[in-house]
């Protein structure tokens, strides 16, 4: 059994290695065809499951079969560690693209793979660019991803979320998507906010019910926000809600 020393220090070896290769790939690829293809979806899951891999991370699904192919969404999560993005794309195949801080996107070859693989910086201080992001997250919409929304905007530091923020619905509301919840469970004792080693376990992702937006107004949003919520919360702690789940 590896330390979790070693294990923190193999992961971020693993990052390294296939961070660079794969960043460059995506860059290649999105210069000869297009941010859409196909081919960057692949890569994008290859350097996720070696990531969740290098974490020791037990990797399970629940419902990911009701996930259709030929469908796009909204995918609504809640959002405990660094771990959550790598194993969402891993567990659910769909070409999903997030909003990432506008930060990330300064990482030299990682951050410019992001912007040319059709990621959307997000400066959540800045109103007038978040808006423009928005926009941004419509068109790659219409190109054809499915856009994955941490309604809490930042990892929650205990099992309870965060309180919901209202963007992402109204860009589901905007779109006209439907609204997937998904639960990540397992990643908060991978990895928690603030935690400096990584430590192997089980991380299952779980899939909800389709909530759809067609027809609906922006007077919806609340609603659905707290709907997708409830589902997220049952999927984490049952029936009893997210307060009597487990200790903190």
């Amino acid at each position: 059994m590896i330390q979790p020393v070693l294990r923190t220090i193999w992961v971020a070896f693993i990052a390294v290695v296939v961070t660079i290769p794969a960043a460059t790939a995506t860059m290649v690829v999105a210069m000869a065809r297009r941010s859409t293809s196909p081919a960057i979806d692949r890569i994008i899951r290859w350097w996720a499951k070696s990531i969740v891999a290098a974490a020791g991370i037990d990797l399970q699904t629940e419902n990911v079969d009701s996930v259709r192919a030929d469908h796009r969404y909204i995918l609504v999560s809640n959002h405990y560690s660094y771990f959550d993005i790598p194993c969402v794309f891993a567990a659910i195949e769909q070409p999903i693209r997030f909003m990432a801080k506008i930060s990330l996107f300064k990482i030299p070859i990682f951050g410019w793979a992001l912007a040319r693989s059709g990621f959307i910086p997000i400066d959540r201080k800045n109103r007038r660019t978040a808006v423009k992001s928005f926009d941004l997250a419509a068109k790659r919409i219409r190109q054809g991803n499915t856009i994955v929304v941490f309604p809490e905007e930042g990892r929650s530091r205990t099992r309870e979320m965060r309180p919901f923020q209202r963007g992402g619905f109204l860009l589901a509301l905007k779109s006209e998507l439907p609204i997937l919840p998904i639960a990540i469970d397992g990643t908060h004792d991978v990895f928690p906010v603030g935690a400096k080693r990584v430590k192997p376990g089980r991380v299952t992702v779980k899939v909800g019910h389709v909530m759809p937006t067609a027809g609906l107004s922006l007077r919806d949003k609340d609603r659905l926000a707290d709907g997708s919520r409830a589902q997220i919360s049952r999927m984490l702690f049952g029936e009893v809600g997210e307060r009597a789940s487990r200790p903190q």
